[in-house]
C-alpha cells in the first residue's frame, strides 16, 4: 500500500511528532511505502496563522504531491495551523480517501485542550461558534487570534470541508465520545479507535536503590506541573523533571529550592529510554482531557507503573492498583499520598505492579498489534470511500 502522512510540526517537538515518525517507520517495516509530507510552523507565523481559513501554497504543495507519488490513501496528522484545511480540499479533488487522527480538540475548541485559566473549559462543545471562547481568549490569551481560529473552523462547517474526511481516528472511547456529544457530530462521516504505540525497547533490570519518580513533558498548567512540584516538594521522595516549556523557571526554582527535586530540561529520545531504567514510576499528573499520553506507554514497556490523574482517557491507560496508581485531578495531597504509598510497597508487591506494567503493553500497544489496528482502517477506509 502507499500511503501519504501530512502533518505540520511544532515550534516545540512534541508526542504528536514522535507518533507520527513511529507510524511512518512501522508502515516500512511492514513492507508498504510511505512518504511525508511535511509543514512548519517557524518562520514567518504571522503570515501562516492569516492562511488558517485557507493556505493557497499548502493547497499547491499538497496536490503536486499527490500527483508524484499517487498514494492509495491520505493519513492526514496535524494541520494547524501553516497546512491548513486546504489541504483536505486539495486531496479530495484528487479523489484520494484520506483519514484524519485527532490528537487534540482544536476541531471543537480553539484552546484545543479544553483548558483555561488552570480550569476546564467546555463551552464550545455544543456551541455553533465559539463566542465565549473569544470573550476569554483562549488561544494565547488573544481574543483577537481566537476569533481568528473559531472562524477559520466555522467557516469549513459552512463549506462541509470537515465532512470530506472519510476516517478520523480516536486514540480512546474517551475522546471520541467528546466529538460525537458535541456540535461537530454531524461532520463526521466515520469514526474509528485506534491507540497509539511504543517501539519496542530493551528492558534492563531496575537498580534495588537510588530509583526516583519521573516526569516527562511540556512544562505547562494543563500537565498539571504545579500540583507535581508541591505534592513532591516536602515528599522526601526523588523527583527528576524532564522537559521544557512556558514553566521551565518554575521547575529550575523548585529544584534549586528542593534538594530532592532535579530539573534536566530537555532529553533526547535516547536520554528519555535511559532514564526509564531506573523509574521507580513515571507520573503524569496532566488536568486537561489528554487524548493521550505517549510517556504512558513508553513506562509500561518497561515495565514502570504510572501514576496519573483520574481523568479521562488516562483512567483507561491506567488501572489504580494494577499498573500504577490514580488520584485526584490537581489535588497535591492525593498525588503525594500515592507516590508515597507506591513507594512503600513491599519488593513482591512493586514486582507484581511492574509485570503487570509490561503486560498491559504488550496486550495493547506493541507495534504488531498497532499494525494489524492501522492496516484495517486504512483498508475499511478505502472500500468504503468507493461506496460514495
Amino acid at each position: 500500500m502507499r500511503i501519504l502522512f501530512i502533518h505540520t510540526f511544532y515550534k516545540l517537538p512534541g508526542g504528536e511528532d514522535a507518533v507520527v515518525q513511529n507510524e511512518i517507520d512501522l508502515l516500512r517495516i511492514g513492507g508498504h511505502e510511505v512518504e511525508l509530507l511535511s509543514f512548519s510552523n517557524s518562520g514567518k507565523g504571522l503570515l501562516k496563522l492569516l492562511g488558517m481559513p485557507y493556505n493557497p501554497s499548502s493547497y499547491k504543495t499538497t496536490t503536486a504531491k499527490i500527483a508524484e507519488f499517487s498514494p492509495d490513501i491520505v493519513h492526514i496528522h496535524n494541520l494547524h495551523f501553516a497546512a491548513s484545511a486546504s489541504v483536505i480540499r486539495a486531496i479530495h479533488r484528487a479523489g484520494v480517501p484520506m483519514v484524519m487522527t485527532v490528537h487534540n480538540y482544536r476541531l471543537l475548541c480553539p484552546s484545543a485542550s479544553l483548558f483555561h485559566d488552570n480550569k476546564f473549559f467546555l463551552n464550545s462543545l455544543k456551541a455553533a461558534f465559539p463566542w465565549d471562547a473569544v470573550k476569554k481568549g483562549v488561544y494565547q490569551n488573544s481574543r483577537l487570534i481566537t476569533l481568528w481560529l473559531g472562524f477559520s473552523n466555522y467557516l469549513h462547517r459552512k463549506l462541509g470541508t470537515w465532512k470530506l474526511i472519510d476516517t478520523y481516528i480516536f486514540l480512546s472511547e474517551h475522546s471520541r465520545q467528546l466529538f460525537l456529544e458535541s456540535s461537530f457530530k454531524p461532520e463526521l462521516r466515520n469514526t474509528a479507535i485506534k491507540p497509539n504505540f511504543a517501539k519496542q525497547t530493551v528492558r534492563r533490570e531496575r537498580p534495588l536503590s537510588n530509583t526516583y519518580f519521573l516526569y516527562v513533558g511540556r512544562l505547562t498548567e494543563e500537565k498539571g506541573l504545579r500540583v507535581l512540584l508541591e505534592a513532591f516538594r516536602a515528599s522526601g521522595l526523588w523527583l527528576k523533571v524532564a522537559g521544557i516549556g512556558p514553566l521551565s523557571g518554575l521547575a529550575a526554582s523548585y529544584a534549586k529550592q528542593n534538594s530532592n527535586i532535579e530539573y534536566l530540561g530537555q532529553q533526547s529520545r535516547e536520554e528519555v529510554d535511559l532514564l526509564l531504567d531506573k523509574a521507580e514510576a513515571v507520573v503524569f499528573p496532566s488536568m486537561w482531557y489528554e487524548t493521550f499520553g505517549m510517556i504512558v506507554i513508553e513506562a509500561f514497556a518497561k515495565a514502570v507503573p504510572v501514576i496519573t490523574s483520574d481523568l479521562g482517557n488516562m483512567k483507561l491507560l491506567v488501572t489504580d492498583g494494577f499498573n500504577g496508581r490514580t488520584f485526584e485531578p490537581g489535588n497535591v495531597g492525593d498525588l503525594k499520598i500515592k507516590s508515597l504509598e507506591l513507594n512503600s510497597l513491599t519488593a513482591e508487591e512493586k514486582q507484581k505492579m511492574r509485570l503487570s506494567s509490561k503486560a498491559t503493553y504488550d496486550l495493547r500497544y506493541n507495534p504488531s498489534t498497532n499494525l494489524n489496528l492501522l492496516l484495517k482502517i486504512y483498508t475499511d477506509t478505502i472500500t468504503n470511500s468507493k461506496a460514495f
